[in-house]
């Protein structure tokens, strides 16, 4: 699901024989190393067209099918382990880490938050409001995942076909075995993506509920609703949250941050590894599984990076009450000097991967990205013929 839909330099199954071996009756398929597609140029166009069946029954023929059927197997063998295993293990690990952490080691800090932050809130109605879009954009992106899903399985080169490119599963390819496996298949990529929606959108409410929490607090502040000690008690365990976020809860999700940056970069890398030619149908296709991976993989950094935003306002609060006399008028001016000094102090931000995550590198970070896709996307020669 990664690479999405096949593209010219892409191999498709040739036969291991003139006419197709047969395994109980069904066609067995293994896979060429070369490619199976000859491309025929004229006039700087590329037209696509399937390789000659072989007629004969020929020895070269039946050795370099052999041949191919052997490097076939060693190459599926290696891409296991980058696109299976490793993959698997960080997900694994992600999804580990997050039942350890939200069941055992979590000590109620959700339910603390959220009861805090709707007690302060002047308005909790938009409070719901925005943590229902949050758990819509969940599941629309899981929607859109599964829907994604369901079209590469109808393709007739889908990731269960990659799948049985192995040796070992070959006997399974009997047709209600087959789609049984399809099923079961698509079942695991839902799970495997709920898994990801359910740890990324936690992580996501959380950082809005603490940027919800700090901007009441600074705003009562203002406003003379609680005493400066009172707000320095708040910022205390606004930090305790905070450190819990950083150390604990982001764990999972910068696990599952790697997993999901992979397959982003695979799908572009895939996307443009031939420039050729590309029929518009893939292309979109392609496109469609890049913006689901890379939406899934920016957002703990967006919600990081706009928490650490609230975090650095909340250093100009000593400053703020102390041009407004007339609101604080009751307040002591050593109080007011205390409330300066401890709010200049403050030095509060997200991190991911223990590294504080910045609006201004981040920016940067995506400018790069859209330059880079933008100028790969010129070079592309995307086909709007029908394939």
């Amino acid at each position: 699901r990664d690479h999405g839909f096949p593209t010219t330099n892409d191999v498709i199954p040739a036969f291991a024989a003139p006419a197709a071996a047969t395994v109980s009756g069904v066609a067995t398929k293994s896979w060429s190393a070369d490619a199976s597609r000859a491309y025929e140029t004229s006039n700087g166009s590329t037209t696509w067209k399937p390789l000659a069946s072989t007629g004969g029954d020929s020895s070269p023929n039946r050795t370099h099918l052999i041949i191919e059927t052997d490097h076939s197997g060693l190459a599926g063998s290696g891409e296991a382990i980058f696109i299976y295993l490793i993959p698997a293990l960080l997900h694994l690990n992600g999804y580990l880490l997050a039942v350890f952490i939200y069941r055992c080691a979590d000590n109620e800090q959700l339910q603390s938050l959220v009861e805090r932050v709707f007690i302060l809130s002047n308005n909790p109605r938009r409070l719901v409001r925005t943590l229902w879009l949050y758990f819509g954009l969940g599941v629309g992106w899981l929607g859109a995942s599964i829907a994604y899903v369901l079209v590469l399985g109808g393709d007739s080169t889908s990731a269960y076909e990659r799948f049985t490119t192995f040796r070992w599963p070959l006997h399974f390819n009997a047709s209600p075995t087959a789609e049984m496996l399809k099923g079961i298949l698509t079942v695991t990529l839902f799970c495997h993506d709920l898994v990801q929606m359910v740890v990324i959108l936690s992580y996501s409410l959380i950082c809005y509920l603490l940027r919800c929490y700090l901007k009441a607090l600074k705003e009562k502040l203002l406003l003379h609703t609680i005493e400066p000690l009172n707000w320095m008690r708040e910022i205390c365990e606004f930090r305790k949250l905070l450190y819990h976020l950083n150390t604990r809860i982001s764990l999972p999700v910068a696990s599952l941050t790697v997993l999901n940056l992979s397959y982003t970069v695979s799908s572009v890398v895939h996307l443009f590894r031939d420039m050729t030619a590309c029929p518009i149908n893939i292309f979109t296709a392609s496109l469609a599984n890049i913006l689901l991976w890379l939406f899934i993989s920016l957002m703990p950094f967006f919600q990081a990076a706009s928490l650490t935003v609230t975090c650095r306002q909340t250093q100009s609060c000593g400053h703020l009450i102390s041009i407004r006399p007339f609101v604080h008028r009751n307040t002591s001016s050593e109080d007011l000097n205390t409330v300066l000094l401890y709010a200049s102090s403050l030095k509060m931000s997200a991190k991911l991967f223990r590294m504080p995550i910045s609006a201004h590198y981040l920016c940067f970070f995506v400018l790069v990205c859209f330059i880079a896709i933008l100028t790969f996307g010129m070079c592309l020669n995307i086909s709007l013929g029908a394939h």
